[in-house]
């Protein structure tokens, strides 16, 4: 029985010899698409099904593919985005986590986040950005 599993993992080896395998949109696209197939089993959504089919057999199409430039590519945008919502989630909790003491503004140059106290209610302040150095004045 050990000679069978040797030789079958042998033979994957072999075909996947080569090929690109699974990364992290892989795997974020194949649970996506088992949640929605288990979604389309308890809505009773034939188009739901489709989509999860068709994302599950994309998963294989890109674990499977030579092309493997393509594939560094598309992780390559993948792995943006998910830093950029990663990034804006962040902002999100700290605003909520600072609401109290600090107040947030976007620099109108760069379009940098800057953190600062809380000053009195109805004051104009001066706000200086530490990324581009800009200074600007906002009403609190």
């Amino acid at each position: 029985m050990k000679k069978w599993l040797q030789d079958l993992k042998y033979c994957l080896q072999r075909i996947m010899q080569g090929r690109y395998g699974f990364d992290e949109l892989s795997q974020f696209i194949s649970i996506l698409g088992l949640i929605l197939l288990m979604l389309s089993f308890f809505l009773r959504l034939y188009a739901l099904y489709l989509i999860a089919f068709a994302l599950l057999v994309w998963t294989w199409f890109r674990a499977l593919s030579k092309n493997i430039y393509k594939r560094q590519a598309e992780r390559s945008k993948y792995l943006n985005v998910k830093s950029k919502t990663m990034q804006k989630g962040r902002l999100c909790k700290n605003k909520w986590r600072d609401r109290k003491t600090h107040k947030y503004y976007k620099c109108p140059h760069c379009k940098a986040v800057v953190r600062i106290t809380k000053p009195g209610k109805g004051r104009k302040i001066s706000i200086h950005c530490p990324k581009c150095g800009n200074s600007f004045e906002k009403k609190t």
